[in-house]
C-alpha cells in the first residue's frame, strides 16, 4: 500500500512538474480511446450482423419446412393417416445454438419473439405426444409459422436498432475525435504559436534581427538557439553585474576605511604632538587602509628636526628611496608613480611631497606591487594625508620656533638689563678703584692697602669677564635647523679664534631634545671650550655626544692640555659653577676630571624627557 501511495505521489509530482506534457498525453489518450471505441463498435456490428443473418436464414428454412409439412398434413386429412408426432420430431429441432443469443436481446422484442416461438414449439410437441386432435395440431403449426414471421421481423428490427445505436456511438466518437483533435490543435496553437510568440517578443530585437536570415528546422530549434544566445548574454551581464557589485562593494569599503583613517588622523593630530610615535601610527594605519606593502616618510633637512632619523616607515626602510629625490623640481601635492626593479622584484612606488613655506618638509613614499594601481579616491586620500601631516608639522614647527624665539627674546632682555645695569656698575667701580689706587700711590699708602686694592681690582676684572661671558651666552642664537648646526657653528667659532683643532662626534641622531635642553647642553659645551681656550693650553679637543641604550645622554669634552689647573674651592671660578647649575637644570651631573694620558675631561650625564627619546 505504501508503495502504491508513493507511486501516486511521484506521479502527482511529475504531472505538476510537466502540466503541458500531461495535458497532451490526456488528449492523445482520449483520442485513442475514441478511436478504439469506434473500432469496437465496428467489430461489434461485424460480429453481430452475421449472427442475425444466420438466425434469420435458419428461421426462413425452418418456416418453409413447417409450411411444407403442414401442407402435407392437410392433404392427408381425408386419406392415409400420418402421425403428427413424427412431423414434430422431424422439424421441431428448435434449441440450436444459432438461436441461443436471441434470448439475451432483452432490449428489443426479439427475446419476446424467441420466447413465443419456443413456447409454441413446446405446445406443438405436447399436442403430438398427447394425441391432440389433428385440427388443433394443425392450428399450432400455423401459429408456429406465424411466430417464425414475427421472429424474423423482430430480428430485423433488432439489427436495425443495433445499427442505429452503433451509428449514434460512432457519430459521437467522431464528434469526440473532432473535438479532441480541435483541442490538440488549439493547445498546439496556444503553445507553439501564441506562447512561443510571446517568448519571441521577450527576446531582444537585435538577436531576432541578427538571426533573421538563418534557417531553422522548426520553432523549437529557433527558440533553443535564441535562448542559448540570450543565456550567454545574460551570463555576461550577470558576470559584469557581479564585477560591478564587487567593485562597488570594494569602493564602498575603501571609502569607509578612508573616512575612518582621516577621522583617526584628525583626532590624533588634534589630541597629541606629532612625534615619531604618532607619525609611525599614521604610516601603519595608512598602509592598512591602502593595502600597500610599505609606507614611509622621508624627511628633508628642514623636516629632519621633527625626527632624529631621516626616515620613518611602517614596515621596513623603503627599498625605492633615492636621496636625489629631494633635488627634483617637485610641484605642490603632485602624486607621481614609478616602477623599479629592486632585488629581482618589480616595485611600484608613489611619492607626494610635504611642502612648507621655505621648502620641503619631506616626501611621503608608498610602495606597492607593480600591478597595483590606486583609484582616484585613494590618491585623494594620499594628498589629503600629506597636506594634513605637512600642516601639523608646520604648526608644530612654528609653535616650537615660537617658544625658541620667546626664550631668545627673554634672554636678550636679560642680557640688555645686565648690560645696562650690572655691567655699567662694574665698569664704574673699576673706574673708581683706579682713581683710589692713584690716590694711594700719591699719598704713599701702605703696601697692605695697595694689595687689598689690587685684589679688589682683580675681583672686579674677573666679575666683569664672567659677566661678559654671561652676556655672550644669553646672546647666543639657536639656529632653526636644530642643535646639530649650532654645534657645528660653535666648533667653527672657537676653532677660528684660537689655535685649537676641535673634532665633533655627534651621535644623538636617535634623540630629540627640548628647547631648554638644547640651550643648556650648548652652553655647557661653550663654557667647557671657553675654559680650555683660557686655561688649558691644549692643541686638540674632542667633543662627543652619545645616546646610551639606557636612554641617558653622555657629553664629553676632552683636551690634551695641562689638566685641571684651578682650585675649585677658590673664589672667582664661576665657569664650573655655571656648568654645574646647568647640569642640575638638565637633571644630570657634571664632573671635571684629569685624563689618564694627560689633559682634562668634562663629562656631563643626564636623561632627556621621555618624549624626546625614540621609542
Amino acid at each position: 500500500m505504501r508503495k502504491i501511495l508513493a507511486f501516486f505521489k511521484k506521479l502527482e509530482m511529475y504531472i505538476n512538474g510537466h502540466k503541458l506534457y500531461a495535458s497532451m498525453h490526456v488528449l492523445v489518450a482520449s483520442l485513442m480511446v475514441v478511436i478504439v471505441l469506434m473500432q469496437a463498435t465496428s467489430l461489434f456490428l461485424f460480429d453481430y450482423i452475421p449472427n442475425h443473418l444466420t438466425a434469420i436464414n435458419q428461421a426462413y428454412r425452418e418456416q418453409i419446412l413447417w409450411k411444407q409439412e403442414l401442407y402435407q398434413l392437410e392433404s392427408y386429412l381425408d386419406g392415409e393417416r400420418l402421425e403428427p408426432y413424427k412431423l414434430s420430431l422431424s422439424i421441431s429441432n428448435f434449441d440450436k445454438a444459432s438461436y441461443a443469443w436471441s434470448r439475451k436481446q432483452s432490449d428489443t422484442r426479439l427475446a419476446t419473439a424467441y420466447e413465443n416461438l419456443s413456447q409454441l414449439h413446446q405446445e406443438f410437441v405436447q399436442c403430438c405426444l398427447y394425441e391432440t386432435p389433428r385440427g388443433q395440431t394443425l392450428l399450432k403449426g400455423k401459429q408456429i409459422v406465424e411466430a417464425y414471421d414475427e421472429f424474423v421481423e423482430a430480428s430485423k428490427e433488432d439489427v436495425e436498432v443495433k445499427q442505429a445505436v452503433v451509428q449514434i456511438l460512432q457519430l459521437a466518437c467522431v464528434f469526440l475525435a473532432i473535438c479532441i483533435g480541435a483541442c490538440i490543435m488549439l493547445t498546439s496553437w496556444r503553445i507553439l504559436v501564441t506562447r512561443l510568440g510571446r517568448i519571441y517578443e521577450l527576446i531582444p530585437s537585435d538577436l531576432t534581427h541578427a538571426d533573421k536570415d538563418t534557417y531553422y528546422g522548426d520553432e523549437l530549434e529557433k527558440l533553443e538557439k535564441l535562448t542559448a544566445e540570450m543565456s550567454a548574454r545574460i551570463e555576461g551581464y550577470q558576470a559584469e553585474t557581479n564585477w560591478t557589485n564587487k567593485i562597488s562593494t570594494d569602493k564602498a569599503r575603501k571609502t569607509l576605511l578612508s573616512q575612518d583613517f582621516l577621522l583617526k588622523l584628525a583626532r590624533l593630530i588634534a589630541n597629541s604632538d606629532l612625534n615619531e610615535i604618532t607619525i609611525k601610527k599614521v604610516l601603519y594605519s595608512m598602509e592598512k587602509t591602502l593595502d600597500a606593502k610599505n609606507v614611509a616618510l622621508m624627511f628633508s633637512d628642514i623636516g629632519s628636526r621633527f625626527s632624529s632619523q631621516r626616515a620613518l616607515f611602517s614596515s621596513y626602510m623603503p627599498l625605492s628611496f633615492d636621496k636625489g629625490i629631494f633635488d627634483r623640481e617637485l610641484q605642490m601635492f603632485e602624486v607621481s608613480h614609478e616602477v623599479k626593479l629592486i632585488q629581482s622584484e618589480c616595485i611600484q612606488y608613489t611619492t607626494v611631497p610635504l611642502p612648507c613655506s621655505n621648502g620641503w618638509l619631506g616626501i611621503l613614499l608608498i610602495e606597492t606591487d607593480a600591478n597595483h594601481f590606486f583609484e582616484d579616491m585613494e590618491i585623494q586620500l594620499i594628498e589629503v594625508t600629506s597636506q594634513m601631516v605637512a600642516m601639523a608639522m608646520g604648526f608644530q614647527a612654528r609653535e616650537q620656533e615660537g617658544r625658541r624665539v620667546a626664550l631668545l627674546e627673554e634672554r636678550a632682555v636679560i642680557a640688555r638689563e645686565l648690560h645696562d645695569s650690572l655691567a655699567q656698575s662694574l665698569s664704574y667701580m673699576k673706574f673708581q678703584l683706579a682713581r683710589l689706587q692713584s690716590i694711594f700711590d700719591e699719598e704713599g699708602v701702605s703696601s697692605d692697602a695697595s694689595e687689598i686694592a689690587n685684589d679688589i681690582r682683580e675681583g672686579l676684572d674677573n666679575a666683569y669677564k664672567e659677566l661678559r661671558e654671561l652676556l655672550t651666552t644669553f646672546r647666543v642664537q639657536m639656529d632653526v635647523r636644530g642643535l646639530d648646526h649650532v654645534l657645528e657653528e660653535t666648533i667653527s667659532e672657537f676653532a677660528s679664534r684660537s689655535n685649537l683643532s676641535i673634532v665633533l662626534d655627534n651621535r644623538l641622531q636617535d634623540c630629540r631634545l627640548t628647547v631648554n635642553e638644547e640651550f643648556h647642553l650648548l652652553h655647557v659645551i661653550r663654557e667647557a671650550l671657553s675654559n680650555i681656550v683660557r686655561h688649558s693650553g691644549a692643541e686638540k679637543v674632542k667633543v662627543s655626544l652619545v645616546l646610551q641604550s639606557t636612554g641617558e645622554v653622555i657629553v664629553m669634552v676632552d683636551d690634551d692640555g695641562i689638566g685641571p689647573a684651578f682650585d675649585e674651592a677658590k673664589p672667582h671660578h664661576y665657569g664650573l659653577a655655571i656648568m654645574t647649575e646647568r647640569a642640575h637644570c638638565l637633571g644630570g651631573e657634571i664632573e671635571v676630571i684629569p685624563r689618564r694620558l694627560g689633559g682634562t675631561r668634562v663629562r656631563l650625564v643626564f636623561r632627556p624627557k621621555n618624549e624626546g627619546i625614540k621609542q
